[in-house]
This record gives structure tokens, sequence and C-alpha cells, in this order.
């Protein structure tokens, strides 16, 4: 089975997939919806729930990325996986980490080495024990993206995701 990294939802191109904590699902909900971006499902488990919404805003010509910081209120958490940045240049997904509406950490699953925000190598030491960065990275398999979602899953710890 192709893991959900690839496309989470059958027939929706370009969907983020949030885990969220310390917000309520209504108000996630009402925060991307100010954002235009459509949510398309979610659910919620007993630590982290989870929204899916469309990448793109349903208004004309706006290609940016949604600005999470918005959306994460104080003593809230966002685990944000943009699972198809771009289709048809065939970049790799990304990952997002915010708290209290902040930026923690954030990097292209291209390239999991380069991170950015404000804690940039919070999550080095969980890419490091996959092998996805550091001295003896393996970066020539074909299931990195696969393995990134595994280290943030466990370093998180975010539930599984099970997909038809």
């Amino acid at each position: 089975m192709t893991h959900w990294i690839h496309g989470p939802l059958p027939h929706h191109d370009e969907v983020n997939v949030v885990f969220f904590r310390g917000t309520s699902l209504d108000a996630l909900t009402q925060g991307l919806l100010g954002l235009r971006r459509k949510p398309l499902a979610y659910g919620k488990g007993t630590d982290w729930g989870v929204v899916m919404h469309d990448m793109l805003s349903w208004e004309s010509g706006d290609y940016d990325l949604a600005d999470y910081g918005q959306v994460c209120p104080a003593d809230s958490e966002l685990v944000v996986f943009v699972t198809e940045p771009c289709l048809a240049k065939a970049h790799g997904p990304s990952f997002e980490y915010h708290r209290d509406g902040r930026l923690i950490t954030a990097f292209s699953f291209e390239t999991p080495y380069w991170q950015g925000g404000e804690e940039p190598d919070l999550l080095l030491p969980a890419l490091t024990a996959a092998n996805l960065t550091g001295p003896r990275a393996d970066l020539d398999r074909h299931d990195n993206e696969e393995r990134i979602v595994e280290a943030i899953t466990r370093f998180f710890p975010l539930p599984e995701l099970h997909m038809p």
C-alpha cells in the first residue's frame, strides 16, 4: 500500500494534512476557512486531531501556502504535512511545526538536513536516528518520504493514519 504522504485523499490533489492539539476542531476549521482553505476530512484522537484541507485557496490566483501561525493560538500545536506542494514540478512534500502561533521548525522532504524556524534542530535527533541526516544519512532510498513521516510521527507522537 502507498503511504498516506502520497495522496492522502482519493480524488483530491494538493492536500495538506494538519495534526493539531490544544485547539478545537471548530476553531481550526473556522481559521482555515478564514484563510480560504477548504477542510476536506477530519478526525480526533485521544491527544492529537487531524484535518485535511485543500493546499490552495479557493480564491483565483492565491497560490501561497497557508499561514498556520494565524490558526495556532497560544497553548496549541500544529504539525503540518504539505503532501504535494507542486505536482507539476514534482517537488517533494514539506513539513512545518507550529507552537503558540510561531513557526518552530520546517523543512522540505527533499532536503531534511536544511531546516528553518525558531528551533531548526528540534527534529535533528529523530532524523539522524532514522539515517536521514548526519554522517550516515541514506538519502538514496526510494522510501525516504515514508521514513521522514515515520520519524516525525514517533517524535511527537502522532496517531497513525489508516487510509483505504
